[in-house]
């Protein structure tokens, strides 16, 4: 017969909590979770004393298009409206007034989205899994520059650079962050060096999720472009009344 005192049952009941609480990661995320691959980001970009606010919600869908809402405010002015990047080539628009149309495009908050990721890969190399509580981070780079590129447009920042705020979970799939990201801008035509800030927060969800627009969706409404204005599947477009429709053009070329 097998006795268990007292003090081993106590041992043995640790032992049980530990293996079910697990390690930090253990929130509902792999522990290989990179900070680079959210299903939807919701982005707020401040630059302070300047009146200028950008707020971005991104979707990405399983079938790779890209959703992006957005509302971008300066003083005395504020613009919203939404954009869908289908299969990489094909542009909808909707919502934005005619006279800024043709100047909203993916690059801006596509090279926003990735510095956000990329300070929070720098911020916390670890990945999303191990933020089990409130870490409050602080990285300086006197030597690496950080480099975007959306593929149709880029940008970069020069080292120095720093970054500091927290990061938090907000549940078992979605990190909160507060940055504040402090980088130096080289004046073209050779003059001083200007040192620039700004204030990136939001929240970024690991867990895939229903992309907003139903393929059902009507094309109507929507201001079509392409990436490419000689891309061989625009002609057939012309003639498509859903999106389901342009994705299986797209997928034919």
């Amino acid at each position: 017969m097998l006795f268990i005192t007292r003090r081993q049952s106590l041992k043995i009941l640790a032992c049980l909590l530990v293996l079910a609480c697990g390690p930090a990661w253990a929130m509902g995320l792999p522990a290989n979770t990179q900070w680079k691959d959210p299903s939807s980001v919701r982005l707020e970009v401040n630059f302070p004393g300047q009146g200028y606010h950008a707020s971005w919600d991104l979707f990405r869908c399983t079938c790779g298009d890209l959703l992006v809402r957005s509302e971008l405010s300066a003083p005395g002015e504020v613009v919203r409206g939404e954009i869908v990047l289908v299969a990489n080539r094909a542009v909808l628009m909707r919502g934005y007034d005619p006279e800024h149309a043709g100047d909203i495009s993916f690059d801006a908050p596509g090279l926003m989205m990735q510095l956000a990721l990329r300070l929070l890969e720098r911020a916390a190399p670890a990945g999303p899994a191990v933020i089990a509580k409130e870490t409050e981070v602080a990285v300086e780079d006197k030597v690496n520059f950080i480099n975007l590129d959306t593929g149709s447009a880029a940008g970069t920042f020069p080292a120095p650079w720093s970054v500091s705020g927290s990061i938090w979970p907000q549940n078992d799939t979605e990190r909160r962050f507060d940055l504040r990201f402090r980088f130096s801008v080289a004046d073209p035509a050779g003059g001083e060096v200007q040192e620039g800030e700004m204030r990136l927060s939001g929240i970024a969800q690991y867990a895939p999720g229903e992309f907003p627009l139903a393929a059902s969706a009507e094309l109507s409404g929507w201001d079509l472009s392409w990436r490419d204005e000689e891309d061989p599947a625009a002609a057939k477009a012309k003639k498509l009344t859903t999106l389901e429709q342009l994705r299986a053009v797209l997928k034919e070329d």
